[in-house]
């Protein structure tokens, strides 16, 4: 087929903007010139085998525009280094030119550049190409292009929707005789995008899938990955835990504290003591859930000034503190980014979700799947699953349960990834009891050498740059759609707009407005606080073993 021969796998981003570089079909001065290219990243697994197949498209489409001429085709890897990522994610403005890919990869964008103009990638020249997008969700390109009917003959049977897009995109860039139609004049629109120097520090919030699956030692894996990449200092990294109902010392503050990550919360606001949750459902606790959270954002927004990530460690399973209204969901919301649009009515975007499952493969992913049900009904952005403390050997080795959970997610959750599957490290087994039982140095020292070693395993077994991508792809995609939704539900009918807006009766939001409604049912403590030290001395008394 003669298209396969003008299409380039994996070009650099810099050669997509650079006309000179395109591998045109023809050069006829007659025609305006058009670069087709389709972004995707390294995680896009179906899309990278499903390229090939993208001759055949172009072929289909040029039947229907005889005009499509001076045309070139390619693929660009966007994570391919810093400069192709730059390029393919930044919106075109006239301080720079970018490809302006969606938060959702992949994607397919039209480049359009005259037949006279002087080509190159200086700002001058740049400012002068045009980009049309598809208006395709990442997740449904995905499914178009790994099902496109090739037949013996190399053609294709049929890809109306796919075609329908392309074909819209084609004619938004180019009129009937194949010229560039003039750029439409730039309305003062808000930007949906966040500035990494307003918000340099990306949040990405650990959960598990039940308690003791592993979540702090993550935690520790990323952060120790992120050191040894070399890309990031010390002073560049931060951890905190912000609710917890354990006190003792952890792994991962001995290791924060080894590597100079003096930006390190082991015990964050919010403690479920020895008697809390019944206090709290007194009101002798003192604060409400929203006085709780509120800290809990705090202590995450002082901690990420100046940091490019921060580590934001879940306690137990999902659910956790939900008695309390601080279940892992609320403080996920509370502690993400706060974000400068709709200048109006700013928004806080939920710090990105990052499941660590169990070891298996129905059982793995079921438990997956409903935890991450809890976070999706809340709206806190999933952005994917590491499989940890996976046997090496046997009908459930890692490689068997990997093979089978990643068939599962391409198939089934394409917008979500799985980042790693952790074998399971005895050295790390008894890590903890070594360091809360014993404070020799010694000790201390085995500890330390033991989250070495699970660092090194980490960093062979995690992709942690795809779960950065990933995190910063699902602020981008949370705050437009927030923007999208609150611009339909504003225009909507009074009616309309009734039915759309989210109702604080069905959310568990206020749980002091709850006790009050059922005021007579509880003991009459109005106006009575307590310490925590009473609180803990009448739970000890009656017997309680936790919060």
């Amino acid at each position: 087929m003669e298209d396969a021969e003008t299409f380039i796998r994996d070009i650099h981003a810099t050669d997509a903007i650079n006309p000179d570089c395109w591998n045109l079909e023809c050069r006829d001065v007659n025609f305006d010139r058009v670069m087709i290219a389709l972004l995707y990243g390294s995680w896009n697994a179906r899309v990278s085998a499903s390229i090939d197949k993208l001759p055949a498209l172009i072929s289909r489409m040029k039947e229907s525009n005889p005009e499509m001429k001076n045309f070139a085709f390619a693929s660009v890897k966007v994570d391919t280094d810093d400069v192709s990522y730059e390029l393919s994610v930044n919106n075109a403005s006239e301080q720079k030119f970018g490809l302006g890919a969606p938060s959702e990869l992949p994607a397919i964008v039209f480049i359009g550049a005259s037949s006279t103009e002087t080509s190159g990638v200086d700002d001058k020249n740049t400012n002068k190409l045009r980009v049309e997008p598809l208006y395709l969700s990442g997740a449904k390109l995905d499914s178009l292009l790994s099902c496109i009917p090739i037949k013996d003959d190399g053609s294709i049977n049929d890809s109306d929707t796919l075609l329908k897009s392309m074909q819209a995109a084609w004619s938004r860039l180019f009129d009937s005789a194949g010229k560039l139609r003039p750029a439409s004049v730039k309305k003062n629109v808000v930007k949906t995008t966040i500035s990494k120097d307003s918000e340099p520090a990306i949040r990405i919030f650990i959960a598990g899938d039940r308690s003791q699956v592993g979540k702090s030692s993550i935690c520790m894996g990323i952060l120790g990955a992120l050191l040894k990449s070399g890309k990031y200092s010390p002073s560049d990294l931060a951890y905190i835990k912000p609710a917890t109902q354990c006190e003792q010392t952890q792994l991962v503050q001995e290791f924060c504290k080894s590597k100079g990550i003096v930006s390190c919360i082991p015990i964050g606001p919010i403690v479920y003591y020895k008697g809390f949750t019944r206090a709290f459902l007194r009101g002798e606790s003192g604060e409400t859930s929203e006085q709780l959270l509120q800290k809990a954002s705090d202590a995450v927004d002082e901690l990420a000034v100046g940091k490019k990530v921060v580590i934001i460690d879940g306690v137990g399973y999902p659910a956790v503190g939900s008695i309390t209204g601080t279940d892992n969901a609320r403080v996920a919301k509370a502690c993400g980014i706060k974000s400068s649009i709709p200048v109006d009515n700013p928004i806080r975007i939920p710090a990105p979700v990052l499941i660590i499952g169990k070891s298996g493969v129905g059982d793995a992913v079921d438990s997956f799947n409903i935890n991450a049900t809890y976070f999706s009904h809340k709206n806190i952005p999933v952005i994917g699953a590491i499989f940890n403390k996976i046997s090496l050997d046997g009908f459930y080795s890692l490689q068997n349960c990997k093979e089978a959970i990643e068939m599962y997610f391409n198939k089934f959750q394409p917008d979500k990834m799985t980042f790693g599957f952790i074998p399971e490290i005895p050295s790390l087994v008894n890590a903890r009891d070594n360091l809360v039982n014993e404070s020799a140095e010694c000790q201390l020292n085995y500890a330390i050498e033991s989250a070495e070693a699970f660092v090194d395993q980490f960093m062979q077994y995690v992709n942690v740059d795809a779960i950065l991508h990933a995190a910063t792809q699902a602020n981008r995609t949370y705050l437009q759609n927030h923007m999208a939704t609150s611009s339909e539900i504003l225009n909507a009918t009074p009616r309309k707009r009734l039915a759309e807006e989210p109702s604080n009766l069905i959310l568990p939001n206020n749980h002091t407005s709850i006790a009050s409604k059922n005021a007579t049912s509880l003991p009459s403590t109005n106006n009575v606080s307590l310490t925590r030290a009473q609180i803990e001395a009448m739970a000890t008394r009656a017997g309680a073993a936790g919060g």
